[in-house]
């Protein structure tokens, strides 16, 4: 009895599996898969610390402190021009073309989807976009972390997977309370479509309506609401 009435209170069947839409534009993917890939960076984040980075593109690895790891470089953002080249494009670097499998394979996805930022080799961008970039790598190739390693002029993106890195832990649903207000105060990003994929990859029913996005995982609740403008205004929990 207790059960039945949980679930009267929770109103399970107002909560569906929902898969994401299909990406129109760089924006969409950035939506897609930066709040896992937020939060995979700080799972990243404990593991090599407070250490350096060093790269041997001989090696195709990433070294920090003890720890090494092996990576694909997707791009460059070069601070004194403000502008992305992608790895693929930088030819004049010598980068190794076993380094640029998955830079190749995101110009090939932005032919078939005809979006321009994964196409064109060099442009200008905004700030953080090299981050945002890095977020969408990791989602698209479901990769253990990205890194932007500082060169001083500028960043080199990579991604790295690597079983030293631990999976999300799924099950830590309090997780989504923290990350996402952090990702929000960090990147320009629409609140409403990255919190329903940022859910959806945490494998959580929604139930949604104009100005609130309920969350849903083994009986436990995760409640957003949002302004008129779509921006979050509260995130809370029965957890």
């Amino acid at each position: 009895m207790e059960n039945e009435k949980n679930n009267q209170e929770l109103n399970m069947a107002d909560f569906k599996i929902i898969e994401k839409l299909k990406p129109q534009s760089f924006n969409d993917l950035v939506e897609n898969y930066a709040g896992l890939s937020f939060e995979k960076q700080y799972v990243f984040g404990d593991v090599i610390g407070d250490n350096g980075w060093q790269l041997d593109m001989g090696k195709a690895t990433i070294t920090f402190g003890e720890l090494s790891f092996p990576i694909q470089v997707i791009g460059s953002l070069s601070f004194n021009t403000s502008s992305w080249m992608w790895g693929w494009a930088n030819t004049q670097s010598g980068i190794p073309e076993n380094l640029l499998l998955q830079s190749n394979k995101l110009k090939e996805f932005g032919e078939e989807h005809a979006i321009k930022e994964l196409i064109e080799p060099h442009f200008n961008v905004d700030e953080n976009f090299e981050h945002k970039m890095g977020m969408v790598a990791c989602g698209l190739f479901n990769s253990k972390s990205y890194y932007c390693a500082n060169y001083g002029q500028g960043t080199l993106v990579v991604t790295i997977d690597d079983d030293k890195i631990p999976a999300i832990d799924k099950s830590k649903l309090e997780k989504v309370l923290t990350v996402f207000p952090q990702l929000i105060s960090s990147i320009s990003i629409a609140h409403v479509s990255a919190l329903k994929n940022y859910l959806i990859d945490r494998d959580f029913k929604l139930s949604m309506s104009d100005k609130e996005i309920k969350g849903e995982k083994d009986g436990k609740v995760v409640t957003a609401e949002f302004d008129d403008l779509g921006r979050l205004q509260s995130l809370s929990g029965k957890l």
